[in-house]
């Protein structure tokens, strides 16, 4: 998660107005304005700690929110409001995140045209590129109640259907789909969870981060050696492989399993390039889009424990 700025410091800027810079044709730029569409509260401040603050704005953030207005707002200044109230989230007991959200979803039920616009300002905030923290299991909630809404168009709720079908296929704590996959020396594979503790990543031999990952896990010499005895199986997934892939992975370890796969896309959450999944000796995954330092050390952990 990124905790770039602290809760206090966002709340108090939280109230100014939205400032966006429209670059057009001319040189110069349009400055555009956009009010809150609602006066943000501010945490009692006798309160006690980031967790009793972010448990009280959890409960009481939308207070001042027409949940029966039937009009669109401005979608911006809703993204807005969301982001501000997505930053909480991380501080507060998940108990109360999971009421919170909750509670709204419950309040949009009859609203159908507002229930879309807060789950597109979800998704902007807790699942897309731009999200400061990706927060599945709430994005989720919004999700599954758009499109269970008959009021929504099949049509709208399409690629939120996708999005569900692949998080819930992929989430912590489920069994790690099957995909099927070549491997570099062009024999056809199918994986599959075993009582193996498995780190996949999925990635691309050309990419930066892919490369310092690859370098990272082959100098850990524990988790190497752990590689070598059979305990841990690393595999390297091409999920959008060229016609050069196989040349490019050349030279990886002969202890990985290395290939790529045209369908595992479709069931493994693949936000980020690399993706990294760690599954448990049950076959369930254990961590998901995680930093590579985050996969060694729970390899590492899992195993100086016996």
């Amino acid at each position: 998660m990124k905790h770039f700025i602290t809760l206090s410091l966002l709340l108090m800027l939280a109230n100014t107005p939205l400032v966006i810079q429209a670059q057009n044709q001319q040189p110069a730029q349009t400055i555009i304005e956009i009010e809150p569409l609602f006066q943000y509260p501010s945490a009692p401040e006798e309160l006690e700690g980031i967790q009793a603050k972010s448990a009280w704005l959890m409960q009481h953030f939308w207070d001042s929110f027409d949940f029966k207005n039937k009009n669109t707002v401005d979608q911006t200044a809703l993204n807005h409001a969301f982001k501000i109230y997505s930053v909480p989230m991380r501080w507060a007991p998940k108990e109360d995140v999971i009421a919170s959200n909750e509670r709204i979803i419950k309040l949009l039920e009859k609203n159908p045209t507002l229930m879309l616009q807060f789950t597109k300002a979800a998704e902007e905030n807790l699942y897309g590129p731009r999200a400061e923290a990706w927060i599945d299991e709430v994005y989720v909630l919004y999700l599954r109640a758009m499109i269970h809404n008959k009021k929504i168009t099949d049509i709208r709720k399409a690629r939120y259907i996708d999005q569900l079908k692949t998080l819930e296929a992929s989430a912590i704590g489920t069994t790690a789909p099957r995909f099927t996959f070549t491997d570099k020396y062009g024999n056809e594979g199918q994986y599959f969870p075993m009582s193996t503790f498995t780190i996949i990543e999925f990635g691309d031999p050309d990419c930066d981060d892919c490369r310092m990952a690859r370098l990272k896990m082959e100098a850990n010499a524990a988790l190497s050696n752990l590689v070598n005895q059979g305990k841990v199986n690393i595999l390297f997934i091409i999920p959008d492989a060229d016609d050069t892939w196989t040349a490019d992975v050349a030279d990886y370890p002969k202890k990985w399993t290395v290939g790529a796969s045209s369908d595992a896309g479709d069931v493994y959450d693949l936000r980020h390039v690399p993706s990294f999944y760690v599954v448990d000796t049950n076959g369930k995954i254990l961590l998901k889009n995680v930093t590579v330092q985050e996969v060694i050390q729970a390899a590492n952990e899992r195993f100086a424990k016996l």
